[in-house]
């Protein structure tokens, strides 16, 4: 008996056709997008900054591993005219340390870009494991800054954009410290630089906490950092202004992978309450929260998270190890129009390969630590590790897309 055909033998093989960093608008696919040319085994760790309005910036670190020797920092470039991202160049200098979580800010005519850089254990060292401590050693990583002036740099020369090209990296203070989210501006010309403490003690992370950083306009520490109060387990801050601009605003990852955390600052970054956690939830993974033209407040996260049992009497989980969930999907958006106090809309924007269940689950690659801006008004840029870190994933939407009808339509503020 002749088996029926296969529709696999007609097809016609596209892929051929698909290129590092080709910014692509395709069926079933939402928004323009693109995957930008790894650079090692892992990827990870995106931050998307708008360089100059006809310049869009991301830097991720690759290598071997987080945690590993050779980690380093990579920037890519996408310009106003060509559709296609650069060729991503290595813009960190130390080979020995593993340079992780970078950012980048435009101030006084550079570019900035800040990024952790940690020793790195010997791989026989097999101790840590014995003992159930990390092993990827964050409590030794220090904060480093370099700069690299924007006077005459051309998008197509690769070459002004190297290692080479940058200043010598120095680092911002002598403490050990990490960051995650890039500096918010204030309007005297400094900035505040969201910052936290990776310790060994506490097994599995479990005494991390958040500090304030100020900034000069030239990239340097004005002071000491300012803790954030009852903030442990609560890291990669992320602020925005109020919608009044009265107040600032910061949004957290919970170590307990359970809920995104919110604070509020009164006098400009001096000062901060305590987190409270909001009513999106949290998988102990990175988040970004965006301040849009329209007045709104939009925040990317995974939306997963551990949350309280209302059955139990104790509604609020005690500290103690940071809680994994591997659960680093979906990727979603959400806006606010109550500066984060509600979050009515919410849309789902890459939900991995689809498997579920307690035989595949594993198979759903991670879609982790993403970043988000806005470029012209309701445009939005996304960028996030893509598939268990294979690649970094770019991805431009519109609010409209995101809430689900014309915010034209009715006024903000009016629901």
């Amino acid at each position: 008996m002749v088996p029926p055909f296969s529709s696999f033998d007609q097809a016609e093989d596209r892929f051929e056709d698909l290129a590092w960093g080709q910014v692509l608008i395709t069926p079933f696919e939402l928004g323009a997008w693109a995957l930008l040319e790894p650079m090692g085994e892992q990827n990870h760790a995106p931050q998307l900054c708008w360089i100059r309005p006809d310049l869009l910036g991301c830097v991720w670190m690759a290598g071997s591993g987080e945690g590993t020797a050779g980690m380093s920092v990579f920037l890519s470039l996408l310009g106003a005219e060509g559709g296609r991202w650069s060729e991503p160049q290595r813009i960190s200098r130390d080979v020995e340390r593993s340079e992780q979580n970078p950012l980048l800010f435009v101030s006084d005519g550079c570019l900035h870009l800040i990024h952790s850089a940690q020793l790195v254990r010997d791989p026989a060292d097999r101790s840590a494991l014995e003992a159930s401590s990390s092993f990827s050693m964050q409590w030794t990583a220090v904060l480093r800054h370099q700069r690299l002036s924007l006077e005459g740099l051309d998008l197509y020369d690769l070459e002004t954009w190297s290692a080479e090209a940058w200043s010598s990296p120095v680092d911002l203070f002598n403490d050990p410290a990490f960051c995650r989210n890039p500096p918010h501006p204030l309007e005297n010309g400094h900035w505040l630089l969201p910052i936290y403490r990776s310790l060994e003690a506490g097994g599995a992370f479990g005494h991390d906490h958040s500090e304030m950083l100020r900034l000069d306009p030239s990239g340097h520490c004005l002071d000491q950092p300012v803790g954030i109060p009852d903030s442990t387990g609560r890291v990669h801050g992320s602020v925005v202004a109020s919608f009044d601009g009265k107040e600032l605003l910061q949004f957290f990852r919970s170590r307990l992978a359970d809920q995104i955390y919110r604070s509020v600052s009164t006098d400009d970054g001096l000062t901060w309450s305590a987190p409270e956690p909001t009513l999106l939830p949290n998988n102990n993974s990175s988040i970004q929260a965006c301040r849009l033209a329209s007045g709104r407040l939009a925040m990317i996260f995974n939306r997963f998270g551990f949350a309280p049992d209302p059955a139990s009497s104790d509604k609020q989980l005690e500290w103690g190890e940071a809680r994994w969930p591997r659960t680093r999907w979906p990727l979603s958006i959400a806006i606010s129009d109550d500066d984060g106090l509600h979050w009515p809309w919410i849309r789902d924007i890459d939900t991995g390969f689809g498997f579920c269940g307690q035989q595949n689950w594993d198979l759903n690659g991670q879609l982790a630590y993403p970043t988000l801006i806005e470029g012209r008004p309701g445009e939005l840029h996304v960028a996030y590790s893509w598939a268990g870190r294979q690649a970094i994933r770019y991805l431009s939407l519109r609010e409209l897309e995101v809430i689900g009808y014309n915010p034209e339509a009715i006024p903000f503020g009016s629901f």
